[in-house]
Formats: structure tokens, sequence, C-alpha cells
């Protein structure tokens, strides 16, 4: 025991500045910022297949580190906020845009958002689907929410019988991509409780992509700002 004692000494003796630095860096992502990767299409166009998005940990709760617990809140989540979450139900780490408030209701009719029956797309740009038409094309469509402009894509001409309706509880926050016709989000598992969100993305930090089994930048991603 006396010999490990001296070796432990020995090492911090000899390595505290590294030991130092590697607990800070730790610490820093664990509990102030980190980077994620994403590895889908759910947040397209604002987010791309690739990305390494920049998350502020402190900008809404503070944690004890390595775990869920709150210490304090710090800040409330916004409409419009692009959220890191924990998935409830599989503890997947994900990323999407908040669109329901506790106490907010939601309705998605045929595959448009309306909060507390506002319309997120103007009901002008809201197109219906010709019976004929089977076009899986996605277009943009702009969408101004809370302190956020953004632009969304979707199929543009909607079905015909989807309207799903939603009711957001206390503490708990309704999430969806901005690739709505291909998001695996709150319409299909629920609400987010406030203590499985990790923090709020503010930027790409880099994107890298593979052409084949070769890495490429896409240099015009580097700290792109999010919407």
């Amino acid at each position: 025991m006396d010999k490990i004692k001296t070796q432990l000494a020995d090492l911090w003796k000899k390595n505290r500045g590294f030991i130092l630095f590697i607990s800070f860096v730790v610490l820093f992502r664990v509990s102030i910022a980190d980077q994620y990767h994403v590895p889908s299409g759910s947040m397209l166009p604002t987010i791309h297949i690739g990305d390494r998005i920049l998350v502020n940990k402190l900008v809404y709760n503070f944690k004890i580190p390595f775990t869920n617990i709150m210490l304090a809140k710090l800040g409330e989540p916004e409409r419009g906020d692009i959220v890191v979450f924990e998935q409830p139900t599989t503890g997947t780490v994900m990323v999407k845009r908040l669109i329901g408030l506790p106490g907010d209701h939601i309705e998605v009719k045929f595959g448009y958002v309306y909060v507390n029956g506002t319309p997120l797309i103007p009901e002008d740009e809201i197109k219906e689907r010709p019976l004929e038409d089977s076009s899986n094309d996605t277009e943009p469509f702009k969408e101004v929410y809370g302190d956020h402009t953004y632009t969304i894509q979707r199929i543009p001409y909607r079905a015909q019988f989807d309207i799903k309706e939603f009711d957001v509880p206390e503490d708990h926050f309704f999430m969806m991509g901005d690739n709505r016709d291909n998001s695996n989000d709150s319409r299909f598992w629920g609400t987010v409780p406030r203590h499985l969100i990790k923090g709020r993305a503010f930027s790409v930090f880099y994107t890298l992509v593979f052409d084949g089994f070769v890495p490429k930048f896409d240099f015009s991603r580097i700290a792109k700002s999010l919407p």
C-alpha cells in the first residue's frame, strides 16, 4: 500500500500540470460548454449531417457534474431555441428546435405546426396536396418564432388526414426537427422534462463529411451561427 501511495505521489508531482489541465477540460465540457456530432438530417437545412455543434450548458441549468441533478436554474428555455437533450425513453442525445413551452397547446395539422392556435408558417403559404400529387420533394419555408427567424424544410403538399394535438405538461418541452417530414421528435415519443436538457446549441464548430473513406472539411460551415 505504501508503495502505491509513493507511486501516486510521484505521478502527481511529475504530471501535476497535465492532470490539472485534463481535469479542467473534462469539467468544462461536462458543466459549461461542449461540442456534439450530428449524424442525421433531422435538423436540415439549419444543421447539416456531419456538423459539430457548440452547446452552452450553463444557459438553462447548473447541474452536478456527470448527473442530471439540477443545483440551480440559470435561465428559461425559449421558443425557437435549438436544444440538445436526452431523449426521455432511450437516453439518446438529440438536437431539435424547442416548439412548445409548459402549458402550450400544439397542433400538427397536415404537417404544419400551430402553437396555441397560431400557425408558425403564415396560412397563405400553406399548400394543399392535389389528390394526384405524390411528390416527395422538399421545399424551404420561413418561420419566425420568438426571437428566432429560421428556415425549415418539408414536403409542401400536405397529407389529407394528418391531425395531431398535444398539451405540454408543467416543466416539460415539445421538440421538433426543422426537417419536419423526416424527424423523430416529440410527435412520436412525447415531451422532454427540463432535467434532461443539456443546453442550447449556438454555433457550428466545424463540419467533417466523408467522400467514401476520405474525410473532407466543409470550410463554409466553420463558426456558422445557428438561428
